[in-house]
This record gives C-alpha cells, structure tokens and sequence, in this order.
C-alpha cells in the first residue's frame, strides 16, 4: 500500500490536534491484504501492525469495522467520503458494507460524497437512507473545508446583486 512518508508529521498534528479536543482519529487495528488486487485475490485478514512489505492493504479488518460502527451510531452528523476498501470486490468490501450499513442505521445527519462513495451506497442499497449524496468528491471536501467553489461564488455573487 501506499505510504505518503511526507505527510507523517502532518497526520501526527492533526492527531494531536485532535486529542486536545477530547477526540481521536480511529487507526485500523486490523486489516483486509492480498498480494495482487484481482476478483481471484486470497483475501488475508492480519493485525495491521503484521503487514508485510509484498502485501497491499486492500479493507480495513472486521474489528476495526465494528469500532468504526460503534462510533458511527453515536456521531450527531457523519461525513463520507470515499470507501474504506476495494468493494468492487466482495473480498474487499467488508469494512465498505459494515461502515454503510452503520450509517445507514445512525440517527445521525449523514452526508455522502464522491462517485466511489456513491457507487458503494448503491451497491448496498442504502440510498434512500443517507440524508444528502453529493456526485462531486474533491469539490465537496474543498467545501466542507470553507474554500470558494467557483459555481458557488457565482450563484452568491448573483443572490447580491
């Protein structure tokens, strides 16, 4: 799997950052890894601390699944963005249909977006269960992010005058 070294120190102050606030960004405990991504690939389920350097790590594992769900069913407002495996294959796809499944489930507000992320909810059926489906993925998260969108600051330009 890939590895951005050069945003290490990054994910650690957010981490940090996070704790301060009395919150923590979930790490996998355990993982979904093959050796080749492919419809035939043998589907290994190891901590993730046992990756190995030939393995690409293809889903989150079942026990991180849970924890992620558990959280999900106590979140006030969920954000998706992008699947959590490779659910185009069934082998792959746990951690994807366990996350929709809890989201689908939660009280929460939910907000989905993406074209991969709008391709899992259809795939388990839960369309009708996420309160807003966004097609644009980059775009959504550069706005969640308080960034003008060009289409936006047109429609607000245009409200002003």
């Amino acid at each position: 799997s890939l590895a951005e070294l050069d945003l290490v120190e990054e994910a650690r102050n957010i981490m940090d950052a996070m704790d301060k606030r009395g919150a923590s960004v979930p790490i996998p405990e355990d993982v979904v890894v093959a050796n080749e991504l492919s419809a035939h690939a043998r589907a290994n389920r190891v901590p993730a601390q046992d990756v190995a350097p030939d393995d690409m790590i293809l889903d989150i594992g079942p026990r991180t699944a849970a924890r992620l769900a558990n959280i999900l069913a106590h979140a006030g407002t969920i954000v998706w963005n992008g699947p959590l495996g490779v659910f185009e294959f069934d082998q792959f796809g746990g951690g994807t249909k366990m996350v929709a499944a809890a989201i689908a489930h939660s009280p929460a507000f939910s907000i989905a977006g993406g074209g991969d992320t709008l391709a899992a909810i259809s795939k388990y059926h839960i369309e009708n269960q996420i309160d807003y489906n966004s097609t644009g993925g980059g775009a959504f998260l550069e706005f969640l992010e308080g960034k003008k969108l060009p289409a936006v600051e047109i429609l607000e330009q245009r409200f002003v005058q």
